[in-house]
């Protein structure tokens, strides 16, 4: 009898040629049986060495369940769409092509599906590593710029606190897909393009009687690379501008009740990193009173005229 593949990690990469191989690595040291698990790899038109890595990487570990594919449709949720579609477990995680799971990530995910079988999709933290140290002027504000997650140390039901599993810490039930749908794929980032909202989205659709099912375990941990090419003005300018289109393709075809909402929201939140800017600036702190009042700024600048 064949080994049973519990779950499959899904890595969507894109000129990451820097980081792929620990990625990828980190999956080779994971404490659940390598017979349970498999990794798949979607890359998505990459122009740099990322392929070479890939390849290279699979020669140095024939033994490991490896699946390699290129999605030619540019897009992140074109190629988690394709992930989802070459997989095999009925768990599917989705890490990026620069976090590095701990040790025993898949382990824990592959108890807690069987621990609670209600269960469509759970996530947990993501800690950003930074590679070149981090910055003076970063907060809490600027947890999506690197990727980072964090709500306690306490498991939840996720969905009731406004919340949903992301980015590189996302495990889902294959069933959730048969339910509600793959990810959109208007939505998410497209090469060098950083639109965003893919998640929010999908998340979005989850019924009422399902929010319950889905689920934050803080012991669920990955890590997230960050370096100084994400660390900088014109970076997060680039973030704002993707991120605030994102939230306006998603209610483009919504009431203009919930359009006016998202509108407002983002200029609420706009105005007030502006004023905390304004506010930490004349306090003394430059360098992040400085970039938090440009990053309210390059918000309200997104989400009305970009």
């Amino acid at each position: 009898m064949s080994p049973v593949i519990q779950i499959s990690a899904v890595i969507c990469t894109y000129n990451r040629e820097k980081y792929i191989r620990q990625a990828l690595q980190s999956l080779v040291n994971q404490t659940l049986p390598m017979e349970n698990f498999e990794v798949v790899v979607i890359n998505n038109n990459s122009t740099d060495r990322s392929e070479e890595e890939i390849l290279a990487f699979r020669k140095d570990h024939p033994e490991l369940n490896f699946v390699y594919v290129t999605e030619t449709n540019q897009g992140l949720s074109w190629s988690r769409n394709r992930g989802i579609k070459e997989s095999k477990g009925e768990l599917i995680t989705f890490l990026d092509d620069d976090a590095v799971a701990t040790a025993d990530f898949l382990k824990k995910s592959v108890d807690y599906a069987k621990k609670y079988p209600d269960l469509i999709a759970f996530g947990g933290k993501i800690i950003p590593r930074f590679v070149d140290g981090k910055p003076k002027w970063y907060a809490k504000y600027y947890w999506g710029l690197a990727g980072q997650f964090d709500l306690g140390n306490e498991p939840l039901q996720i969905l009731y606190k406004g919340k949903f599993p992301c980015g590189s810490n996302m495990t889902f039930q294959r069933s959730f897909f048969d339910t509600y749908g793959l990810f959109n794929t208007n939505l998410g980032r497209k090469g060098a393009i950083l639109l965003a909202g893919e998640e929010k989205e999908l998340f979005s659709r989850v019924k009422a009687d399902d929010k319950d099912k889905v689920m934050y375990f803080p012991d669920l941990e990955v890590e997230h690379c960050v370096d100084n090419s994400k660390l900088n003005a014109a970076y997060l300018k680039r973030f704002c501008y993707g991120f605030t289109k994102g939230e306006k393709l998603e209610v483009e075809k919504a009431p203009l009740g919930k359009k006016i909402s998202r509108y407002l929201e983002f200029t609420i939140k706009a105005y007030g990193a502006m004023f905390l800017g304004n506010l930490y600036f004349f306090t003394g702190r430059f360098s992040k009173g400085w970039m938090l009042f440009r990053f309210g700024w390059w918000v309200l600048v997104g989400i009305w005229f970009k």
